[in-house]
């Protein structure tokens, strides 16, 4: 009898043992499952908070971009929304070898651009007088005609033979010139670098003229002073 009661007593122990076993068991699962929450909550606030910062990041740089301030000028151009300017010509009715220029891109048409933009055709026996920028540069791409450039390696003058598809380079400070030795017009676009107000597209502007207009007549002292105020420095002629 007394061991019987002592087995019901061990099983007893055992049972209420089992018992607080799962009771504390449940308990911890409670903390975990509540420190678990608050940690999820604590990062959707933390989440609150950085997502309008990433968001005005993002925003600003697009609404700087549309600023009416940054617009360069026109992107698209037609042949028909650029006037034809003769080059030194014979007179308001007869271009004669001096050419026909187009000034698709300046600094008065586009302001914020880096680069000038131009077409020119060098008429027939046609010849630029040698000349140099200091500020200046320029590429050009022969479109049709054939002539000669100019240009000077130590000193020594050196003519080069170009047409279409050929690509002409000229640094600042580098003396040059090109001449039409064809039966057609020479035909180039050049780009001139940086897009000066008072650069080479300008002085062109100064010395040329619309068709059926007169050309502003300049001594040669006047024509050169025009030239240097828009970096267009003459080469003094040779006295034999």
């Amino acid at each position: 009898m007394i061991k019987n009661k002592n087995v019901i007593k061990v099983m007893v122990l055992g049972v209420l043992f089992i018992i607080f076993t799962v009771v504390q068991g449940c308990d911890k699962k409670k903390d975990n499952h509540k420190k678990a929450n608050d940690q999820i909550a604590k990062l959707s606030l933390e989440e609150e908070v950085i997502e309008p910062h990433i968001h005005k990041e993002e925003i600003e740089p697009h609404t700087h971009s549309h600023s009416p301030q940054s617009d360069p000028g026109k992107r698209i151009l037609k042949p028909e929304d650029v006037k034809g300017l003769w080059v030194f010509p014979e007179s308001k009715d007869k271009l004669g070898s001096g050419g026909l220029l187009q000034i698709y891109m300046d600094a008065e048409s586009h302001p914020q651009a880096s680069s000038g933009f131009a077409k020119y055709e060098l008429g027939v026996g046609g010849a630029l007088p040698e000349h140099k920028h200091n500020k200046t540069e320029e590429i050009a791409y022969f479109l049709s005609g054939k002539g000669i450039v100019i240009s000077y390696e130590n000193n020594k003058k050196i003519e080069t033979v170009v047409e279409e598809g050929y690509v002409w380079y000229t640094a600042p400070g580098e003396w040059h010139s090109f001449k039409n030795t064809g039966d057609v017009p020479l035909k180039l676009v050049f780009a001139t670098i940086p897009n000066a107000k008072h650069g080479l597209l300008n002085f062109f502007k100064k010395v040329s003229a619309e068709p059926g207009k007169q050309a502003t007549a300049l001594s040669a002292e006047a024509f050169a002073k025009l030239a240097t105020e828009n970096d267009m420095i003459l080469k003094p002629a040779k006295i034999e």
